[in-house]
């Protein structure tokens, strides 16, 4: 079984850009210290600036601690670990598993599942909330190191799980 981590260059990137995010935050009050002269704009753009700051240094310190405790997409007999948090989709729960490109994101493998699973992969997975009837999870090949061999070895895996259910089910119903 391989471990796919996240990826280097994406998690340095974020944690980069949130630096210096929050450097032209800093700056800008700096440059401008007496608060009551800023126009709303000003005021826009600092709210802007430390959102960006926050959201783009969670996401990179999230892949760092995942990087440093090697956690990664990976998968056993059970299923797939869909996140670097360790979430688990089974493989019966699995309906299919694609590649997509998404405009402006780059492309991601999506796993989806089956709508009958959906009350239970809720439960167990009870931070997410999937707001669409078919619950289908992306995996970002941004985020992860080595994500095509990740999406081919995935997909080979799928098929082996796919055609073994169904030789046990010939096996156990076959007409003797």
């Amino acid at each position: 079984m391989n471990k796919f981590l996240p990826n280097l260059w994406s998690t340095l990137l974020l944690l980069v850009v949130g630096f210096l995010t929050i450097v032209g935050a800093i700056a800008q009050i700096a440059n401008n210290p007496d608060l009551t002269s800023w126009t709303w704009r000003q005021f826009v753009m600092l709210f802007v600036g430390i959102c960006v700051y926050f959201s783009f240094s969670f996401l990179g310190f999230y892949y760092l601690i995942a990087r440093i405790k090697k956690r990664g997409i990976c998968w056993d007999d059970e299923g797939v670990k869909i996140d670097f948090s360790h979430h688990k989709i089974y493989w019966y729960e699995i309906e299919d598993i694609q590649c997509i490109n998404h405009p402006g994101i780059g492309r991601s493998t999506v796993i989806s599942t089956s709508e009958k699973y959906g009350k239970d992969i809720q439960k167990r997975l009870s931070k997410w909330n999937p707001t669409v009837s078919g619950y289908s999870f992306d995996i970002f090949w941004v985020s992860v190191q080595n994500a095509k061999t990740m999406h081919e070895q995935l997909l080979n895996e799928f098929e082996n799980h796919k055609k073994s259910k169904v030789s046990a089910f010939h096996n156990n119903y076959s007409i003797q």
